[in-house]
């Protein structure tokens, strides 16, 4: 069944707020920009979204311009895409064609796609979908049937009890800190001003770390 480019972009707006409304914001993953948009920059902006863009999608200005730097808002302005880096736009159609919801063409969902994420929002939305972002969100199970996750108190726990970080790898078959061991929790503190705690997971044989979180861990 073809569809055409209209229903295709509504559907993948539809699949991606879905993902945004149950997307965490981390503030400490998100970068602050030595350089502030000047006041030319934001009109020029504001008109391109009423203009342009037709009012469609409404962007957190005071977020966007944390996320954005005035050149990838230039670029954005121009060409109408945000600027996305090679890596990221293949782990973007790789998770396309693996999700069971988007059944089109994956070229189409990353031209949708790079029309409304700047870089970093489209980054942080794809590492929750990933193994690791999945395993921090839910938890899992270990062979004695343990339950592994964060708590609301932002730490992890066996069972509901606390763990140390040094024995999580015990606990947890196929988690492997890469350096020192540290809290993986503290990623939803959003008064962590630095929630870089890298992790790899082992799942049916594959143990490397998802290209997202490569980037928000700056590895």
């Amino acid at each position: 069944m073809k569809y055409s480019y209209i229903t295709i972009c509504l559907f993948i707006s539809i699949i991606l707020l879905v993902i945004y409304n149950n997307y965490i914001v981390i503030e400490g993953f998100t970068q602050t920009n030595n350089q502030k948009w000047s006041s030319d920059l934001i009109r020029r902006f504001n008109i391109y979204q009423t203009t342009m863009n037709d009012n469609v999608n409404q962007f957190n200005l005071e977020v966007l311009q944390q996320q954005a730097t005035p050149e990838e808002t230039e670029e954005l302005l121009k060409t109408g895409y945000w600027p996305w880096a090679d890596d990221l736009k293949q782990s973007y159609i790789e998770h396309v064609w693996s999700s069971p919801l988007i059944k089109i063409d994956p070229n189409y969902a990353l031209d949708y796609a790079m029309r409304l994420y700047n870089q970093q929002s489209a980054t942080e939305l794809l590492a929750w979908n990933s193994k690791e972002g999945e395993f921090l969100l839910y938890g899992g199970t270990n062979k004695s049937g343990d339950t592994i996750k964060c708590s609301n108190n932002m730490i992890m726990t066996k069972n509901d009890v606390p763990l140390k970080p040094e024995d999580i790898p015990k606990e947890m078959p196929g988690f492997e800190f890469v350096g020192k061991p540290c809290e993986p929790c503290k990623v939803f503190d959003n008064n962590n001003s630095n929630p870089i705690c890298p992790f790899k997971l082992n799942v049916e044989g594959d143990d490397t770390i998802s290209v997202p979180w490569r980037k928000l861990w700056n590895m």
